[in-house]
């Protein structure tokens, strides 16, 4: 009757503690009554008490963790802070030097994660944070910080006296340093983990150029190689980025420029994957890019005025998809056009329902389209069209968001993209996407090779989740980032993984807008993903002759997917090199591209502004 009428403080825990002391049921009752009386509060904690704690504590402060802890029982501040482990990420200020490196990795690394086993391959990831222009005193190293490293060293940082303050005020207002305008971030991600450990934390002026980031990327390597991480966490496989043009271009000098050698443990597989780039970096580290920002790409390119152009002439653009689209029952005329015309680009859950929608419609469509008499030949050709775009979105989407997949399915589906995406581009070039997208998604797809094959070598036995590869834990990480206005994000973001049922999300981060896939991890993820049973070479061929079952279909060339007489030794031509000559698209701006598809609409203003002007021009002249 007492438990029923009164809220008893940690039941579950009071009664858990006499268990396991071995009390009987009357001494059970008694600790109940104790509780309830106020006479008796459970001092032991499990890991789940100190998450919320810790939660209480980041985001509301101390005053609502003690009201929780008298009037809910749990854990105060002091046993908090004797319970747990509070590190801080060293800032850079000045130039990016080793000892920073070196600090960060130990205390946030090494510190927490030595006894990690067995071994793990690590994946850095790098990105940049929008920073408030301001400067700030580190009362630690009585320094300025906020300023960007680029130029730091041209002043002194330690403020010795009052002038110290003026001299550098100064050389802002002169432009010799600047205030930071982003942050430049490097963690590091374990593979079958979910924690990230930030390393580097640079201000930038957005000054640095690819020599800049080959020496920021570089040093990174070379710091978790020579401390004691790589042998006791694990060896360095790759480096996640966006798609930014220094840093695709400084990736791509660093971790494609050395042939995988004959005796590595690699190669006997990799061998066989006829058309794969086997070109690495230093410990045959690979260059990866992430697949979110892949999907927006490949998204704004479809949207923009230009489209894209896959086989028949015909230019898949939002004015085209709006027609069509319309066809589903689901989609009204508003919901195509917010799909189409999006609000926010950059809202990956819109994206990928694009691309699902995309799917849904030629699919709908199969049964029509090999009717020759239920459509006119424009609508024929539009509507297969859209269907060999929808095969390809299907095959670099479906890995990442079918959870019921096998790691076998989902790397014949990555071999499907690359093969596809390989022969519509040598055939159209930059009609069909840009230099440096194509550059962009086959580097994802070697990557997700090299790093399952790395997998199987280390231990074959590991699940290998997808989810992995690419940056998206740090871009998680920012959205709490901001969520929180900056406060103890790395705390929170941390429970926020032990416990993701209590983690609401970050909406523009999502994968889709349904309820079944919000949060893909790899523990929902129901298909076999165990690194062994899946046989590389065979998933890589699986997948090229399902892209030749439709190729063989096209009005496309027979050259274009001729693979065995393309991908020869002598030839230098394979997914990277799609013409071979040693030529990497996208790499450089001398390029005939444009920088990122995005752009696609700004051109094409200027183009339309341009003829406009020539036609007065012409009329004023006559």
């Amino acid at each position: 009757m007492a438990i029923s009428e009164n809220n008893i403080p940690c039941i579950h825990q009071v009664i858990n503690i006499a268990l396991q002391n071995g009390a009987s049921i009357r001494e059970v009752i008694n600790k109940l009554e104790d509780t309830l009386e106020g006479v008796y509060q459970p001092r032991r904690y499990g890991a789940d008490a100190f998450n919320i704690a810790t939660l209480v504590f980041r985001l509301g402060g101390h005053q609502l963790l003690f009201v929780l802890n008298q009037k809910l029982s749990i854990p105060s501040l002091r046993t908090l802070r004797a319970n747990s482990t509070f590190t801080s990420l060293m800032p850079t200020i000045g130039l990016i030097c080793n000892e920073q490196y070196d600090q960060n990795i130990q205390t946030i690394v090494l510190d927490i994660c030595s006894d990690l086993l067995p071994l793990r391959g690590i994946s850095f990831m790098i990105d940049k944070i929008a920073l408030e222009e301001m400067v700030v005193h580190f009362r630690k190293f009585n320094k300025v910080g906020g300023l960007c490293w680029k130029h730091l060293h041209i002043v002194d940082s330690v403020l010795h006296t009052y002038d110290s303050a003026v001299s550098i005020v100064q050389k802002i207002h002169e432009g010799h340093v600047h205030l930071g305008k982003e942050l430049t971030v490097i963690s590091v991600s374990c593979f079958g983990e979910d924690e990230i450990y930030p390393i580097l934390a640079a201000p930038t002026c957005k000054m640095e150029d690819t020599s800049d980031m080959e020496c920021i990327l570089a040093q990174t390597v070379e710091r978790w190689n020579s401390s004691r991480a790589a042998a006791s966490i694990g060896p360095a496989w790759s480096f996640a980025t966006d798609g930014d043009a220094t840093r695709r271009a400084a990736g791509h000098k660093l971790f494609i420029k050395t042939p995988l050698a004959p005796d590595s443990p690699l190669y006997g597989t990799l061998i066989n994957m006829l058309g794969l780039n086997l070109f690495t970096g230093t410990g045959e580290m690979t260059l990866d890019f992430d697949f979110k920002h892949i999907f927006k790409c490949i998204c704004t390119l479809i949207q923009s005025p230009a489209g894209i152009v896959l086989n028949n002439g015909r230019v898949i653009n939002s004015m085209m998809l709006a027609r069509y689209l319309a066809w589903l029952q689901a989609y009204e005329e508003a919901a195509v056009t917010k799909l189409l015309y999006p609000d926010d680009p950059q809202d990956i859950p819109r994206v990928v329902e694009l691309m699902l929608a995309i799917i849904k419609f030629s699919n709908s469509q199969l049964h029509i389209s090999n009717n020759s008499f239920s459509m006119d030949i424009d609508t024929r050709a539009d509507v297969a069209s859209i269907n060999l775009l929808s095969k390809l979105l299907e095959s670099i989407l479906m890995p990442f968001i079918h959870v019921k997949l096998s790691l076998s399915q989902q790397f014949e589906h990555l071999s499907h993209y690359s093969h596809l995406a390989f022969s519509i581009f040598h055939a159209h070039r930059h009609t069909f996407m840009s230099y440096q997208l194509y550059y962009d998604t086959q580097t994802m797809v070697k990557n997700t090779v090299f790093s399952l094959a790395k997998q199987q070598s280390l231990d074959p036995y590991t699940p290998f989740f997808l989810g992995d590869v690419g940056d998206d834990p740090l871009e998680i990480l920012f959205g709490c980032t901001y969520m929180i206005s900056g406060h103890n994000s790395a705390y929170i973001d941390r429970v926020f993984k032990r416990h993701p049922e209590l983690d609401l999300g970050h909406q523009r981060l999502k994968l889709t807008c349904h309820e079944g896939v919000d949060h893909i991890n790899r523990k929902n993820w129901k298909g076999d993903i165990i690194s062994s049973r899946c046989d590389l070479p065979l998933s890589w061929h699986k997948g090229r002759d399902d892209a030749l079952s439709i190729l063989t279909t096209l009005q496309l060339n027979h050259t274009h997917y001729a693979y065995a007489e393309l991908f020869t030794a002598t030839s230098s031509i394979e997914m990277l090199r799609p013409f071979g000559h040693n030529k990497y698209l996208g790499i450089s701006n001398t390029d005939d591209e444009l920088a990122d598809p995005s752009q696609v609409r700004m051109m094409l203003r200027a183009r339309v502004l341009e003829s406009c002007r020539e036609i007065l021009m012409t009329k004023k002249s006559c």
